[in-house]
Order: C-alpha cells, then structure tokens, then sequence
C-alpha cells in the first residue's frame, strides 16, 4: 500500500504555525509520500483575512490583557468560544475547494482555525484528520470536531487532553514539537565573551529596548532580533550605533536564526511554541522575560521551561540584567540547563509524526 497524501493547514497568525506546518511537510516529502502546506485564511473571506490576522497582532502588541482574556474565556464553553467556533465555520468553508482539489487521506492542523470545517465537511469526503497541538496546553479551540488523531509536545500535553476529552485516550502520540531539523545543536559556542540572544517574536512586541538595554549592562555580547517591527529595528539600531557589542537584525529566516543560537550562550526571550522548542534542540538557556510574555498560552510554556530546569523567569529589567549576569559568570549552571534542555527537547517530533501517520494510513480507527 502506498503512503499516505498529506494536506497540512496552518494559519498565519505568527510564524510557529506556518514553521510547524512546513517542518511536517519537509519530512513527509523526504519520504517520498505527496504532501502540501496551505494557509488556511488564504481561503478565507478578506475581510476575515484582515482582521483574523492585523486583530491577532493589534491585541497581542497594544492590549496583551485584553488578549489574555479572550484566551482565558474562550477556554470555557461560554459565549466567547461558541462566537469563535461558529465564525470560524462559516468563514473557513472556502477550504471546501481545497479538498476536492487535493483529496487528501489525512488533513493535519497546526492550527485549531479549520478544525471546525474540517468536522462538518468530513460527511462529504473520506479524509481523517490529525490535530498537532502547537502549545504545551491543550486550549479547548484544539478540542473542535472529533479528530482521528492528536499529537502533543509533552506527557503534560497527554494528560490534560485526556481530562478534558475522555475519548481522545488511544488517539494520542507525544511527539514533541515539529520544528525545522536547523535546529540541533552542531557545536559549542565560542570562547570568550558570553554572548545572549534577545527576541520578542515575531511581531516584535513588547518593552525591548529597555529589555535589551539591561542586558548590555550586563556585560555580554548582545544580538537582538527585532522581528517583522520595521520602527523597533531602527529605534534599536539608533540606541545601539555606538555599541559594538551589540548586533540589531530585523525579521530573519530559520537558517539565520538557527546560526544566532548556534553562537548564543542563552536566549532572552518569550516562550512561544515554536520558540521554546527550538530552543530545547539547541541546548539554550531559556530567560523568559515576561514583559514579552503573551498572556495565555505562554504562561504555561514559561512554568514548564522553569520547572523542567531550562530556563529561569524575570519580570522586569533589573531583575533580567541580574539573571543575565549570573548566568555570563555561570558556566556551570549554563552547562546544567542545556543538559535539561536537551533532555527534554524530542528533536524527532517530525519524524514521529509522519511514522505515525504512515503507521495509521488504511487502518480502521474506532472511536
């Protein structure tokens, strides 16, 4: 029997998404099986395009409380998340299209967006569907339809899906996080000065200067990247012109981001999915600053950095200036958290994902 034909929907919300789609598709593709990666609001009204993803950004940037919130009630099967789900519905019915054209055996989802479609469009066509959480919580935006298949990052990850969907039990793979095989540690960082790499996301959201400024007082080799915040590279490059211990880049590739972490002795950071994950395969010091912090999905990702021993939480510039200088002066605390990192980082999450969907193609799932 040939392999199964994957079709992997992500959402432009932020950059974890798209690279934890093209990650999957990459490895499907290095097997010969037939697999493509679409965006999932490119199919959507453009209405809802703008503001599905100019709203995202606007919250997170300007009102992150205000996002926390959405986040906080949409969890519950209250108002917020019933409003969500219906307009996701019935603006993602473009994708209906999409299907016929492709006639995929398995729909695969690193974002919840179609999961709503996907359940209703499944009496007309034969496809299953495998839902891959891209955050260690399962929010219940994940839990829409009856997917076929999950995979999660973590044992955490397992746990709290199957409390809050009993039937999911027997339909999971932790796999860890598919992120890009860039990602692995080839070397040591150089001797000589420490050196930190600073990132708010994306989106370049968040106090960063200040940020960066704390850590340059710390005495390190300092590289920041702005993201796609065209005014914060500049203001940064215009705070920074007369520090050559500081490097100021704005949005780059995986290849280029994978060589900053390559050279870094710890990342200053937000713990986005994608983020965190990456940083576990580069065996990398996580500081999570939670002025960076998006309320929600990441106050989990930071508990589990900290609690898991690679990574340590600050919550304000003194107090990041202060964990950047004792952790320079550290190597051995340093060495200790990258062995955390490691031990926790699955690096073979895209390869356990397509084994599985190989493994399951033809067979009867009972549900």
């Amino acid at each position: 029997m040939s392999g199964p034909k994957l079709l992997v929907l992500s959402a432009s919300t932020g950059n974890g998404h798209l690279s934890a789609a093209e990650a999957i598709v990459a490895e499907a593709k290095s097997r010969g099986l037939a697999a493509r990666h679409v965006d999932t609001l490119d199919f959507t009204p453009k209405g809802f395009q703008t503001w599905y993803r100019g709203g995202y950004e606007t919250l997170v940037r300007r009102r992150p409380a205000a996002w926390g919130h959405l986040y906080r009630t949409s969890d519950r099967p209250l108002f917020n998340y019933w409003f969500q789900t219906r307009l996701d519905a019935a603006m993602c019915r473009g994708i209906r299209r999409l299907l016929q054209a492709e006639n995929p055996d398995w729909v695969v989802c690193t974002h919840s967006l179609p999961q709503p479609t996907l359940a209703t469009l499944r009496r007309q066509f034969s496809y299953r569907t495998a839902i891959v959480v891209t955050d260690l919580y399962p929010h219940r935006m994940w839990l829409r339809g009856r997917p076929d298949w999950y995979f999660v990052p973590q044992e955490y990850s397992r746990t709290i899906l199957e409390r809050r969907i009993p039937w999911s039990k027997g339909h999971i793979t932790v796999s860890g996080m598919p992120i890009s095989s860039l990602f692995k540690r080839k070397s040591s960082p150089a001797d000589g000065k420490v050196t930190a790499l600073m990132t708010s996301g994306g989106i370049g959201g968040g106090p960063l200067i200040e940020a960066a400024r704390a850590v340059a007082e710390a005495g390190v080799h300092l590289i920041i990247v702005a993201g796609r915040n065209a005014a914060l590279r500049d203001g940064l490059q215009a705070a920074f012109s007369q520090s050559p211990e500081v490097e100021v880049f704005g949005h780059v590739d995986q290849a280029t981001m994978a060589g900053l972490m390559e050279r870094s002795h710890m990342l200053v950071a937000k713990p986005g999915g994608l983020t965190t994950f990456e940083a576990l395969a580069m065996e990398l010091p996580f500081i999570v600053y939670k002025p960076f912090l998006i309320p929600g999905q990441e106050e989990g990702n930071a508990d589990f950095l900290v609690q898991s021993g690679a990574g340590v939480s600050v919550g304000n510039a003194e107090e990041l200036g202060s964990a950047v200088s004792r952790l320079a002066a550290d190597p051995a605390k340093r060495q200790q958290m990258a062995a955390d990192a490691k031990s926790q980082s699955m690096p073979d999450a895209t390869k356990t994902i397509v084994d599985e969907l190989i493994r399951l193609h033809g067979i009867r799932l009972g549900q």
